[in-house]
């Protein structure tokens, strides 16, 4: 299903915070899908018509969405969907393999078991049916509960972001090998038991391996 629907009626409004949610949610599955190309330009007004909605929470949501790493402002075209590149998808990769290994030890240690299992119940979601903007935003949300603690607060901030703008080299590898979902769903599982034992050494460990096979994944798929 599309994440942006044709033209519509404005529907009734919820709270603003919520529609701007809702925006940013439709939005990112979007650009991820490869629905909203990179390097696309992207017309508030159109965006706004597709969703139903004021031109307002399309505007909030591309901020937010900027923030992430997902769009970019320019002072002549405008919100443009951000253009992925080889060198930025090594960087991000290697400053998050800097950042892991305390900001893992560290939220190892402090993760809940409540948190633990709604970790465990989006890594048993992403599976190979779930599609493919749908299991990036699981993903995403898998990393920012395992891998950030707010113990490290200038921490998860920086690593949060890197997180982020990752889901669009994430879309990358799980589209380069057939296998990529499945190694990843295995890590993610054994990251949560792991993390059950409180083993600070091996969830460094799995953490740092499962970034490095995205990356490669990745960039084979650049790579062509």
């Amino acid at each position: 299903m599309s994440a942006l629907p044709p033209r519509t009626r404005r529907a009734p409004q919820p709270k603003s915070a919520t529609v701007n949610r809702n925006v940013a949610d439709r939005l990112r599955k979007a650009i991820v899908s490869g629905e909203l190309p990179a390097g696309s330009r992207i017309v508030q007004s159109d965006i706004a018509a597709r969703l139903g909605v004021s031109v307002t929470p399309v505007r909030e949501a591309l901020r937010e969405l900027e923030a992430e790493g997902l769009v970019d402002f320019d002072a002549y075209r405008g919100a443009t969907i951000h253009q992925t590149c080889r060198a930025e998808l090594i960087e991000v990769y290697e400053l998050r393999k800097t950042l892991i290994p305390s900001s893992v030890a560290a939220a190892v240690m402090m993760l809940s078991d409540e948190e633990l299992d709604e970790a465990e119940f989006l890594a048993r979601s992403m599976t190979m049916e779930l599609p493919a903007e749908e299991w990036v935003e699981a993903n995403r949300r898998f990393h920012w509960l395992m891998d950030t603690t707010s113990e490290l607060p200038r921490t998860r901030t920086i690593l949060g972001n890197l997180t982020d703008l990752s889901t669009l080299y994430v879309g990358l590898a799980i589209g380069s090998e057939s296998t990529r979902r499945e190694r990843a769903q295995r890590d993610h599982l054994s990251m949560v038991e792991i993390a059950r034992r409180r083993d600070v050494d091996a969830a460094v460990e799995i953490a740092v391996a499962h970034l490095h096979d995205t990356l490669t994944s990745a960039l084979k798929s650049m790579d062509g």
